[in-house]
């Protein structure tokens, strides 16, 4: 295994460990803005629960003493079942079937969830529920204590805990977002500090996405970045060509790529044997401002290599903190309509 792969393996394992640091931290923030807000006993979220588990799948979980799907079995009920219901002997209910029944209790909240689920939902409601929607239970479930017990959960309307979905959106949009975006300019910033040492690697091994065709076609749509580089770089006939360059640094980004995913490589026709720039003063901004991002894959012998290495920890933390807040923001903004 090659410096490289060496590098990338250990970024990987990096951003994981990152990534699980991160989405606790700030589900640790989210959740202690729940705090300021209590049930208003609606009791729609007793009449209604929602889960992609079947009952019988719960009821599996049960058996392998998984603790939620245990408590579920003794407080929730599937919608469509009969009379005298047992998870254990007639679990088999159809989603169909379920479906019906709970959009007969509560239309405009079962429809709200099943418009926002890509796949399927079931519904249950609480057995201790008296005919006027009233719990008799002394001892409430923990499963009811800390409902809802994340901030994405798709809530009735009238939800007390709505206004926790509000405060949430707010602070990521007003607090995490800016100070984020802060944080990255200064990584950005401090990559002045170094310089480049001409190995030519990345003007003779600029890669993309996008075809050489798709890329003028991008240009003419108006795209800057794809006018420039199209105006600057040139194909390699294949992958083949790229990698007589620099063989470990082309396998190093075929090796990240998903399946299905396709990489295209190019080189710039202006630069000399010794690495010298002829278009230099005239060069564009991609040229000028590469890298712009610190988790691009660098050869060791760049310049901003150790600029890389420097702001590694930070930035993967940052991508994963934007990641992160970025995906809440949509399901928050989705589970209750919230902008």
């Amino acid at each position: 295994m090659n410096k490289l792969e060496q590098e990338r393996k250990k970024n990987r394992v990096l951003y994981r460990e990152l990534f699980y640091e991160a989405d606790k931290t700030f589900k640790e923030q989210l959740n202690k803005l729940k705090e300021n807000f209590s049930c208003l006993n609606c009791n729609s979220c007793c009449r209604i629960r929602y889960s992609n588990l079947s009952p019988l799948e719960i009821f599996q979980l049960s058996k392998e003493e998984e603790a939620i799907s245990s408590e579920y079995i003794k407080i929730f009920i599937p919608y469509g079942a009969e009379e005298f219901f047992s998870y254990e002997k007639n679990n088999e209910i159809t989603v169909e079937l379920n479906n019906k029944s709970a959009l007969a209790a509560s239309k405009d909240y079962v429809n709200k969830i099943l418009s926002k689920s890509e796949e399927p939902v079931y519904f249950y409601f609480c057995k201790y529920l008296d005919d006027n929607k009233a719990c008799i239970d002394k001892e409430k479930s923990s499963l009811c204590r800390s409902f809802p017990n994340s901030v994405t959960a798709i809530l009735p309307n009238n939800c007390g805990f709505s206004g926790w979905q509000r405060l949430c959106m707010d602070k990521i949009k007003n607090e995490i977002e800016p100070d984020l975006k802060i944080k990255a300019a200064e990584i950005l910033a401090y990559r002045n500090n170094f310089s480049c040492s001409r190995t030519g690697t990345c003007c003779r091994l600029a890669c993309s996405e996008y075809s050489y065709e798709e890329l003028k076609q991008k240009a003419q749509n108006g795209d800057v970045f794809a006018g420039e580089f199209t105006g600057v770089f040139i194909p390699y006939t294949s992958i083949e060509e790229a990698g007589e360059i620099f063989p470990d640094y082309v396998n190093l980004v075929l090796e990240t790529l998903d399946t299905g995913e396709s990489i295209y490589f190019y080189h710039c026709p202006h630069i000399t044997e010794d690495n010298f720039c002829t278009i230099y003063e005239k060069r564009p901004n991609i040229c000028r401002d590469f890298p712009d991002n610190p988790l691009s894959i660098l050869h060791p012998s760049c310049g901003f290599y150790d600029w890389k290495e420097e702001v590694m920890v930070a930035s993967l933390t940052l991508h994963a903190m934007t990641y992160i807040y970025k995906f809440y923001l949509e399901k928050i903004g989705d589970s209750h309509h919230l902008s």
